[in-house]
């Protein structure tokens, strides 16, 4: 197969699965709250993230910024000395630097 010809197979191939993904993600058992939404959104990748999740939808509940609410929601999980990523106990980079 000449290259281009593989180019342009998987350029296609990737437009045709990203456009057919997002009906296919809505009630699937693995997305259950898949849905379109007007509001905010708040989500983490991490399970310590979900204390930062409801400090941050607390500040936005209360008519704050949503510059306040990740500034606020940051500082639950850099206040965490059990957390190891980031903040009072997270482990020094490769500088030594926290």
């Amino acid at each position: 197969m000449k290259r281009r010809s593989f180019l342009r197979r998987a350029t296609l191939s990737t437009l045709a699965a990203g456009s057919v993904a997002p009906r296919l993600a809505q009630g699937h058992p693995a997305f259950p709250s898949f849905r379109k939404t007007d509001g905010p959104v708040i989500l983490s990748t991490w399970a310590h993230g979900v204390e930062a999740n409801a400090e941050a939808w607390r500040i936005l509940e209360e008519g704050g910024s949503v510059l306040d609410a990740v500034e606020k929601g940051v500082m639950v999980t850099e206040a965490d000395p059990k957390n190891q990523s980031v903040g009072i106990g997270g482990l020094p980079d490769r500088d030594g630097r926290v």
